[in-house]
């Protein structure tokens, strides 16, 4: 009886502890005199994106809409999130005090897993010096000398739409343009040409079904990665899974190997990385070859240049897929705005079938335009993250911000207000002309599609060249319609991946120009 009575005792005592500590827990803004949202037992405040119901960047929608204050006190599970909703705070995080916040505070762990140890993932000093040895690698003399690569990368894409065409004239593109950006990213990043359209078991697209898979496992890695990365670390999953990673290593270690003692220089990202690799620099715009160091003095290891290959490739593949596939999405649905893509397509090639520059591609200012509205509508890296490395006092308040503290910048959400996008839901490139935005500050016109400050996206001309040569490509020689599923419907995103990726997929209507 006595041995009964003390279980008793112990389990009503340990779960008054539980029921107090998550109390406590659950108190940490309102003790810091932050607003909070009232979180619910066990997930916090992001129980549908946790069970994956849907998107993070849905879940903190519905956080953004939920109040008017500048910044909302969240908890995942137990873990204290701040999620910032105005803007002059967001350029502060971001922009003026970002030595408070320099770190993106995702998952890192370089000796299990170096192949993550990518620029965007790297923390402190060490991210600082990578970030200012791989600027180079973008100037405009970079991107010039690769553009012919870029082209070549159009071909396979336009060869196996027409081929699907000749069945069915109505298409399910997204899975076409992702098939084309990775051609497009082996190409101008690892320096190989490869045909993703009829070899979907090559390295690049392992990569792409490792990491941008729908599966259960994969969208825990991405929580994870986003808000619990030490969690990550503790499950024994990585990034990429074993055989992608694997691959990744072995093409790695051979395409060093043919460049180092084969003597093959090609103008790519990777010959750049060689360059870094061995001088510990990038060098001028029309260097590409580089003097090849013994072992002992390179500066990149074969796993790092492996890291940063990934990290490319990160950047590159699914995020320019999405912005095609949104962006060809708009134009489909507003038959208007297509006309004069068309319009200005034909004014500057001079034809459906006149072959296109690097600099012709500049004077096409409509479809820049379409291009910034897709963005802004359909923010591809919807959610920014960024943890506190200095203690910050938020200006105008007596409120302090801890070191460690992790904070979420609804990207998404922003572009969608109508305080500062008048009819956030209407699809307008107009919004983006020249005269319309060039009397407004980014607090009057919030635009994040790049990231901002010291973070922001090195590659963003590269990725906005990529976009314009994939949409002119298709609209040179088709006119698209919108399959009629999309009537009245809105575009719901996959829930397990990072990016914002349609979860139904986009089926548009072909039909050939005259």
């Amino acid at each position: 009886m006595f041995g009964y009575s003390t279980l008793v005792s112990l389990l009503v005592c340990s779960f008054a502890l539980a029921h107090y500590y998550v109390k406590y827990a659950f108190s940490y803004w309102q003790r810091r005199g932050v607003p909070q949202l009232k979180p619910s037992f066990p997930f916090g405040n992001y129980a549908e994106s946790t069970r994956l119901k849907i998107h993070l960047t849905e879940q903190l929608h519905k956080i953004y809409r939920g109040t008017s204050e500048p910044f909302i006190g969240t908890y995942s599970f137990w873990k204290p999130i701040l999620v910032v909703r105005d803007p002059e705070l967001v350029q502060n995080i971001m922009v003026r005090d970002f030595q408070h916040f320099v770190d993106h505070g995702t998952y890192l762990d370089e000796e299990n897993d170096p192949t993550a140890a990518f620029q965007f993932a790297l923390e402190g000093e060490r991210w600082k010096h990578l970030r200012a040895s791989l600027t180079p690698a973008f100037t405009n003399g970079r991107l010039k000398a690769m553009f012919t690569t870029v082209l070549d990368c159009k071909e396979p894409l336009l060869r196996q739409l027409e081929k699907t065409i000749h069945t069915n004239q109505v298409v399910e593109i997204h899975p076409l343009i992702e098939k084309f950006t990775t051609n497009l990213i082996a190409s101008v990043v690892f320096g190989v040409e490869i045909d993703s359209f009829n070899d979907p078991n090559n390295t690049f697209c392992k990569m792409a079904n490792s990491f941008h898979s729908t599966s259960w496992k994969n969208g825990f890695r991405m929580f994870c990665f986003n808000l619990w990365p030490n969690l990550l670390k503790w499950s024994g999953l990585r990034l990429l899974d074993r055989e992608a990673r694997e691959s990744l290593l072995d093409f790695v270690k051979q395409s060093i190997d043919l460049r180092e003692n084969g003597n093959v220089v090609r103008k790519d990202f990777f010959q750049l990385l060689i360059q870094l690799r061995n001088t510990g620099a990038i060098q001028l715009d029309d260097e590409w070859q580089t003097v090849i160091r013994n072992e002992s003095t390179k500066t990149l290891t074969i796993e790092q240049v492996a890291a940063q290959t990934f990290g490319f490739y990160l950047a590159g593949f699914g995020t320019t897929a999405s912005t095609i596939s949104f962006c060809l999405f708009e134009i489909a649905k507003n038959p208007d705005i297509q006309q004069k893509v068309y319009e200005e397509i034909d004014n500057v090639f001079a034809g459906k079938d006149e072959q296109f520059t690097f600099d012709s591609l500049k004077k096409l200012e409509y479809l820049d335009a379409c291009v910034d509205e897709t963005l802004r509508k359909h923010i591809i890296i919807p959610t920014f993250s960024r943890k506190c490395t200095k203690e910050y006092t938020i200006p105008d308040t007596n409120i302090t911000i801890v070191k460690g503290t992790h904070i979420l910048i609804p990207a998404f959400s922003i572009q969608r207000d109508d305080k500062y996008y008048p009819n956030p839901e209407q699809f307008d490139p107009s919004r983006f002309f020249t005269e319309n935005k060039w009397n407004k500050t980014k607090l009057d016109m919030p635009y994040l599609s790049f990231g901002d400050g010291p973070r922001g996206c090195t590659g963003s001309r590269m990725a906005k060249l990529v976009i314009k040569v994939g949409i002119v490509s298709i609209l040179q020689k088709y006119r698209i319609e919108l399959h009629t599923q999309y009537e009245g419907n809105e575009i719901k995103y996959e829930p397990v991946v990072n990016i914002l990726v349609p979860l139904e997929g986009f089926k548009l209507k072909f039909t050939a120009r005259v």
